[in-house]
């Protein structure tokens, strides 16, 4: 995805808190659905495409009732990838 180690490596553990780890997964799972523009600058990470996220739940098992909070958390995450993301050009 372009993201840049620093000061760690790719084989280092990460804590992860067990109420993200569905949303962690389903953030990777949503790897492949990144929208991308063209700009003068290069390339623009603009966000996931979420009309796959209802495909992605139902295959990993997403409760109905915990839809709306992991969306909170994965729209967290691709904030923050999104920034990092648009910084590596």
């Amino acid at each position: 995805m372009g993201l840049v180690w620093e000061g760690e490596t790719r084989d280092a553990e990460v804590g992860i808190w067990p109420e993200n780890w569905q949303a962690l997964q389903v953030f990777l799972a949503m790897s492949t659905q990144w929208r991308v523009s063209e700009g003068m600058n290069g390339m623009i990470w603009t966000g996931l495409d979420y009309s796959a996220l209802p495909i992605v739940e139902a295959r990993m098992g997403v409760r109905r009732a915990a839809s709306a909070e992991l969306f909170t958390r994965l729209r967290i995450m691709e904030s923050s990838a999104r920034s990092e993301l648009n910084k590596a050009k």
